[in-house]
Formats: C-alpha cells, sequence, structure tokens
C-alpha cells in the first residue's frame, strides 16, 4: 500500500507546531491515516467528543479529579468495554488509534491516549507517564496514577515501583524520573517506535521505512533511526536509498562521534552494489 502524502503532510505540520497547540488525538489518527487511508477522522473526534460528553452527565462541576479519573474508567472500561489487547499484543492495530475505537481493545499507550483525551475534554488535568515497558496516566498533582490497559486501576507511586520491578524481575534500578510526563510529541514517538518493532519484527520493512521517517520528523539527528532506516532499506535491496540514508545523517549530524563507522557502512553498500552491477 503506498502511502497518502496528505496524512503524512498533514501529521508533519501538526507535529511541528508548539506543545500546546498539537491536538494529539487528530496526530494519532493522521498517523492511522497511512495504513488506513479511507479513515473518517471527523467521526472519530465526534466519538470522543460523546464520550466525554457521557462522562460529563455523571459527575458534577464540583467532583475532585480523582472522582472525574473514575467515573471516565468505569464508562470506559466497566460500559463500552475498552481492554488491553493481551492476546494480540503485537497486532499493529494496537498502535491506530482509529482501531482502538473500532475494536475497542489496545496496547497500554494508545488505552492511555484514549483516556487522556476524553479527560481533557472535561478538563481534567493529567498526563502520559511512560514507565519502561508499561505507559500508564498520572493524575496532575495528585500523586495518583492509573493503567488503563488493566481497566483504569488506580496506582500508588509503590505500585508504581512495583510494576517496574515485577516487569524487569528486578534488574532495573528505579528511578523517580521514570514518572516524569510525556509531552505530546513523546507519546507520538513512542506510538510510533512500538510500530516500528512490529513492522521490523514482521520484516515488512516498506512500512517500518515509513514510521522511521515520521519518528525522524519528530525527534531529528537520532544515530539509531538513520541506522535503521539504512537496515531497512537494504534488506529490501533498496542500497541506493540506504546510502542516501546515512549520507544524509552525516550532513545533518555535522561530525558525529560514529562518522567513520557510518562512512565505512556507506563504503561495504556502495561495494554491495557494484557488485550488482
Amino acid at each position: 500500500m503506498t502511502a497518502n502524502p496528505g496524512f503524512r503532510a498533514m501529521f508533519i505540520e501538526l507535529v511541528q507546531m508548539p506543545e500546546d497547540d498539537i491536538e494529539l488525538d487528530r496526530a494519532a489518527l493522521y498517523l492511522a491515516g497511512e495504513e488506513y487511508p479511507e479513515i473518517d477522522i471527523p467521526s472519530h473526534l465526534a466519538q470522543l467528543d460523546a464520550f466525554a460528553a457521557e462522562v460529563s452527565q455523571r459527575v458534577t462541576n464540583e467532583a475532585a479529579p480523582a472522582d472525574v479519573a473514575r467515573a471516565i474508567a468505569a464508562y470506559l472500561y466497566e460500559e463500552l468495554g475498552f481492554q488491553g489487547n493481551s492476546g494480540q499484543y503485537y497486532n499493529p492495530d494496537n498502535s491506530f488509534l482509529n482501531r482502538v475505537l473500532e475494536t475497542r481493545a489496545g496496547i497500554p499507550i494508545t488505552l492511555s491516549l484514549l483516556f487522556l483525551e476524553v479527560a481533557r475534554r472535561l478538563g481534567l488535568r493529567c498526563s502520559g507517564v511512560g514507565l519502561p515497558g508499561h505507559f500508564i496516566v498520572g493524575l496532575d498533582d495528585t500523586g495518583e496514577y492509573l493503567d488503563p490497559f488493566n481497566s483504569g486501576a488506580t496506582l500508588s507511586l509503590e505500585d508504581c515501583r512495583a510494576l517496574v520491578s515485577r516487569m524487569f524481575a528486578g534488574s532495573l534500578e528505579w528511578q523517580d524520573t521514570f514518572l516524569a510526563p510525556y509531552t505530546k510529541r513523546d507519546i507520538l514517538f513512542r506510538i510510533l517506535n512500538n510500530l516500528k518493532a512490529v513492522y521490523m519484527q514482521n520484516r515488512e520493512y516498506k512500512k517500518a521505512v515509513g514510521v522511521i521517517q515520521r519518528m525522524t520528523i519528530i525527534n531529528p539527528g537520532e544515530p539509531s533511526l538513520y541506522q535503521e532506516q539504512a537496515w531497512c532499506h537494504a534488506e529490501q535491496q533498496e542500497y541506493r536509498l540506504a546510502i542516501e540514508t546515512l549520507e544524509a545523517y552525516l550532513q545533518e549530524a555535522g561530525s558525529p562521534d560514529d562518522s567513520k563507522q557510518v562512512k565505512d557502512q556507506i563504503k561495504g553498500l556502495w561495494s554491495t552494489l557494484s557488485r550488482l552491477n
């Protein structure tokens, strides 16, 4: 499938705006549009509006943040049935907001994004929190967290520490920076990173390249992204594109520490290309 250049252009325009002006829900739908070019973005945004409107009827204006969060969680997970897709965790659809809305299943970060966008519409101040290996939501200024992948279960600081310890079998030392709020760009980058890993694991290198290109827009100059894109091109025997990618990195990065290694890679790619001609 050829990527829709319109969605790519709209995604780029949106993520390059100031943080406060980035519409996270719309950016996530533009991201999905490259895989689903027939996506009905206004309809999905209206669906999020409807979710928030329904919850607003169940809370008072004086409700405490924790009570609003519980009302959102009860509606999304108990009534609508949104849940973590444990059985097909590595299905790429879990990273596309339109499919999460349609199937009511996703991975931690997309289910967190759903919660964040309903909460935003209700004026509830909360943030995405990228724990190592697991994405959650923090209720701003309360010290409370919740886990959208697990039906919005409430988490304390100690619960977060225990979660990370359990996921890494105690091998990862806790750092308070794990609880730092993510920016909108951070969230989009992590969604794309998850998607990249799935595509590369499935050897869908053309799709992986499209994902990496968007990651580079968000985080330009990241050496690993250029290396991974070049590798994906090489796996498809697109050696000239691999060379162009690495040369672009050298040009944009100036004189990076790994310049000799990259130049050696380029030389190797030229050698491979010459043998094929």
